[in-house]
């Protein structure tokens, strides 16, 4: 993966959040917007559109009487992550060293003097 060819997934911070919670294995709805911080509105949505990029899939049952929804990150989801992941470390291994940080000036010291 070349810089130029990011996915769109990984441009949006809920998604890497998403995608990065996906890892450790399945999650449901309410554990990722526990994760992540998110609101159900904007979960939902990119939810919908990272598993219709093939990032991830969701399994809809029931609990009781109660909806629950889980997601599992695809093997096509973890490559691509695992690629962008490989361009962030090139890029800092090819990044110039950060330069040393002034040192602050320092004032002069205004104590009277008994000597």
């Amino acid at each position: 993966m070349e810089l130029s060819q990011i996915p769109s997934a990984f441009q949006s911070r809920l998604r890497l959040a998403v995608i990065a919670a996906l890892l450790a294995g399945p999650q449901n709805f309410r554990a990722l917007q526990d994760l992540t911080g998110a609101t159900p509105g904007n979960l939902g949505k990119q939810l919908e559109v990272l598993e219709a990029e093939g990032y991830l899939q969701s399994k809809k049952e029931f609990v009781g009487k109660r909806p629950n929804t889980t997601y599992t990150l695809l093997p096509f989801g973890r490559e691509q992550f695992t690629q962008y992941v490989a361009l962030l470390e090139s890029l800092l291994q090819q990044a110039a060293p950060a330069p040393e940080p002034e040192p602050e000036p320092t004032a002069p010291d205004l104590a009277p003097s008994f000597a």
